[in-house]
């Protein structure tokens, strides 16, 4: 969301990024309860640093927040987020969506989504799910356009070799 004319206050613009930064968290925690913390977290630390806030971007302001936040309870916990590309197969492009056998809705594609890394599933969640500008999700991750890029690229083809791998029940 990118501010124009006045400075809005801190609660329309949280009220407004609610329900995206909500669905961000859950794709991030992969947990419902953990989604909600999270959120609740992002909101008060984002508010304490309302003033500092110069009003433009607040969507990838507040995802930057909450992935902030995510880093820090994943630090406490002892948990660390590590990418493996040994078993990545990527597919062609070549006729893809004709070769899927599988009738896709939104819950068998937000499951194979979840069965990628962090690094790949957030860059396709801001900017294939939730729309978000290349650069806004760039700058909400941290990333050069040009990382996001990539991480957009290679988190395609898995999960295109994940939606491909499904076959309907019965065959």
């Amino acid at each position: 969301m990118e501010q124009s004319g006045p400075r809005q206050d801190f609660e329309s613009v949280a009220l407004n990024e609610l329900e995206v930064l909500y669905r961000v968290a859950q794709r991030l925690t992969m947990n419902a309860t953990d989604a909600e913390d999270l959120v609740g977290s992002t909101f008060l630390n984002a508010a304490r640093a309302w003033s500092g806030f110069d009003g433009r971007h607040a969507r990838s302001w507040l995802i930057k927040i909450l992935r902030n936040e995510w880093s820090q309870v994943l630090r406490k916990r002892g948990v660390r987020n590590e990418t493996s590309f040994e078993n990545v197969a990527e597919p062609s492009d070549d006729g893809f969506w004709k070769r899927v056998e599988v009738r896709l809705d939104s819950e068998t594609v937000l499951a194979a989504l979840d069965g990628l890394t962090e690094d790949y599933r957030l860059p396709i969640v801001l900017c294939d799910v939730e729309e978000m500008e290349y650069s806004e999700a760039a700058e909400a991750l941290d990333l050069t356009a040009a990382t996001l890029r990539t991480r957009l690229f290679r988190g395609r083809k898995m999960l295109q070799a994940k939606l491909a791998s499904l076959r309907p029940e019965g065959r």
